[in-house]
């Protein structure tokens, strides 16, 4: 039922990782210290195409959706993650990690690389000094891409979307609130207007990357078509956000699956020809 359904939500940090994945041996040889993060799978497909999902746990949730969408239309799909480490902004904790992507990446240079990224400490939102192409913020932001670009065919950047600021999460407070009797869901929207807002420096900063091969996916506009966002699907009452973090549920990251499935198709015909 409802309850149980965003109950479990609440419960979801990592996920099970799709059937036929093993153990990336060559990575670990190409990444020093590799063994303590764990995140790093290889499949073996009946493609031509080498695949790459980098970026932290929103990449990671993302796999499985990209995986069944590419369904085996590939020599290898890869994933590379680190829960809250960053690599498009600096932060002294991601330092290490973020080396760690940049030798994956110019080792295996994929053919498409998917960057899915949480801007954890949230610095793509911070005021931009200056001309927008001069601020440091958005210089470090082009330098990332850079270099997801060089070595890679096609890239793939997932924008920032807008968030519940609720620290239980949509899926509990959903559960919570109809066992309570309480069916009243208001505070669970806000206005596409006020998420624009928000995100007015990240897609400013954004808009400055003029990579030829970089698709910036706005997963923003996914999750919010009409004039209201909600954080929940007003059907079912399924939350499109689980634990506190804001991580897409199965029910969000339907929304994203078509704009995922026309790159990915777009990406393959043109791979063929």
């Amino acid at each position: 039922d409802v309850v149980r359904w965003n109950q479990a939500q609440t419960q979801v940090v990592y996920i099970a990782n799709p059937a036929g994945c093993v153990r990336d041996y060559e990575a670990e040889k190409s990444v020093p210290h590799l063994l303590q993060y764990l995140q790093i799978i290889i499949q073996a497909g009946n493609g031509t195409a080498k695949v790459l999902v980098m970026g932290n746990s929103y990449g990671y949730r993302a796999f499985p959706v990209l995986h069944r969408l590419f369904a085996g239309r590939y020599a290898q799909m890869r994933l590379f993650t680190r829960s809250v480490r960053v690599f498009l902004t600096k932060d002294p904790e991601s330092t290490m990690f973020a080396a760690m992507e940049r030798i994956v990446v110019e080792k295996f240079q994929p053919d498409i690389t998917f960057f899915i990224e949480k801007d954890s400490f949230v610095t793509l939102t911070r005021p931009i000094s200056g001309p927008v192409e001069q601020d440091p913020i958005t210089k470090q932001l082009q330098a990332a891409i850079d270099i997801l670009s060089n070595n890679s065919g096609t890239v793939v950047v997932d924008r920032q979307y807008c968030k519940t600021h609720s620290k239980d999460g949509v899926a509990y407070t959903i559960q919570k609130q109809i066992q309570q009797g309480n069916t009243d869901f208001d505070d669970l929207s806000v206005s596409r207007k006020d998420c624009e807002t928000e995100f007015a420096n990240e897609r400013a900063r954004m808009a400055t990357i003029k990579n030829e091969n970089v698709i910036v996916n706005n997963v923003q506009a996914q999750l919010c078509p009409g004039d209201r966002c909600y954080f929940y699907n007003r059907d079912n009452l399924h939350s499109y956000y689980g634990d506190g973090a804001s991580h897409l549920t199965s029910e969000g990251l339907l929304l994203l699956e078509q704009n995922y499935t026309e790159i990915i198709e777009g990406f393959l015909l043109r791979l063929s020809t």
